[in-house]
């Protein structure tokens, strides 16, 4: 019964993105069954079978050892006041300290990785694959296979000659992508985050990455079908070159790129959570007024539960802990990802059944919220100003697809799990 729920629930969320999309009767049906396939073949082989201990092994070692190595700078010279066991165990590790090491360090292995073109291989192996069974221009399996490992704004940069002459179906598809997944360097903090709720929690994290791709592809595909001839259909495109002298330019250049995107981080957060407390304290101003003695229940993460309660049970979450799936859920798109998976973190064990949680990882694992909505415009727009008011127009639908595709994904692991 529970995978019978998830799969009419991904039907569902499919017929919801067609009704909010153009409602075109130019279905894609090739593309949407070959992205259903493609999800269901790569979750089925990660989580069903035996390479789930030798990826997840692997890819949980890999995690450990980057947040290992890249806390050894707080832990021996910078803050070791701080950051030394002792004092975490007395008054808890400060975690704006270990985000920091950890996006910096990262940041800075994956430009060294690009320069010695371990990462161009990968995405260039992945988009011709794309393209081949999906059947989508070069430029799209380009920009959606670079999502997967690289950020919302940086896997547009790979394509950027041809950002401004794309379809509005390529354009809407490659904002889509941005925002159903998630940066590589996030990845291993989330991992970090979450490693006591689900010690296998990198590997859904890199499998989330890995399916997010076609389910981004469909959607976009079922909102804003393609009625233009792509520029670049049936082209193989070649990445641009490095452009950093060796590997120490490489790693500098990261460390830059990782410090700011964690001010940028560190700024959401202080202001988010700060709207959100203010929102909050409104509303139960409001509630006291209302309800009198009866007050407590106004809140805009209860809010965001009704709201989102609807699509979470789709997925495949009974209606009983749909509600709290949902307020997490709204969380993450109003505010963003990293709040909620900072709530789920703190959640009690017993909170959520062991299949709820899986599938809200998996549906939580992407960028579609308002803030990085405004960053991916702000990217876009200055790699083609000519696109800027298509881009903006195309903003709150591509929110709306993206948490889809993510709540596909959702979807995916309850019938499999």
């Amino acid at each position: 019964m529970p995978i019978l729920h998830s799969a009419l629930g991904y039907c569902a969320l499919l017929a919801i993105a067609w009704l909010a999309g153009k409602r075109s009767p130019q279905i894609p049906w090739k593309t949407i069954g070959i992205a259903t396939l493609l999800q269901m073949a790569c979750t089925a082989l990660l989580l069903l079978t035996e390479l789930r201990h030798l990826v997840f092994g692997l890819v949980n070692s890999l995690t450990r050892l980057l947040q290992a190595t890249a806390l050894k700078a707080n832990e021996s010279l910078l803050f070791i006041g701080v950051s030394n066991p002792q004092f975490s165990h007395t008054y808890g590790p400060i975690v704006a300290l270990e985000i920091a090491a950890v996006l910096v360090f990262v940041a800075s292995v994956s430009r060294i990785l690009y320069h010695y073109r371990v990462l161009p291989w990968l995405i260039t192996w992945l988009s011709r694959f794309m393209q081949r069974t999906l059947g989508i221009s070069a430029a799209e399996s380009v920009g959606a296979a670079g999502n997967v490992f690289l950020g919302m704004v940086e896997a547009p940069l790979l394509i950027r000659p041809y950002v401004a002459s794309m379809t509005e179906s390529e354009l809407f598809c490659l904002m889509t992508a941005g925002l159903a997944t998630i940066a590589g360097t996030v990845m291993v903090i989330y991992a970090t985050m979450l490693s006591p709720v689900d010690p296998e929690i990198a590997g859904h994290l890199f499998t989330a990455s890995l399916i997010s791709a076609p389910a981004a592809i469909a959607v976009a595909k079922i909102m804003i079908p393609e009625t233009g001839q792509p520029q670049t259909a049936g082209q193989r495109l070649d990445l641009p070159p490095e452009d950093t002298l060796n590997g120490l330019d490489a790693a500098a250049r990261g460390a830059a790129e990782g410090m700011q995107l964690f001010i940028n981080i560190i700024a959401m957060l202080i202001a988010f959570i700060g709207l959100v407390a203010l929102a909050n304290a409104l509303a139960g101003a409001a509630d006291r007024w209302v309800n009198g003695t009866a007050a407590g229940a106004w809140s805009l993460q209860a809010a965001a539960g009704y709201l989102f309660r609807f699509p979470s049970w789709l997925m495949g979450i009974s209606w009983q802990e749909a509600r709290f799936v949902g307020e997490l859920m709204g969380i993450k798109t109003i505010l963003n990802e990293f709040l909620a998976y900072l709530r789920l973190a703190a959640l009690p064990t017993e909170a959520l059944s062991p299949r709820s949680e899986v599938i809200l990882l998996y549906a939580m694992c992407g960028f579609a919220n308002l803030g990085s909505l405004g960053i991916l415009i702000g990217g876009l727009a200055t790699m083609a100003p000519t696109r800027r008011d298509e881009v903006v127009s195309l903003g709150v639908k591509s929110i709306v697809s993206g948490t889809l595709a993510t709540c596909l994904l959702g979807a995916i692991v309850g019938i499999l799990e």
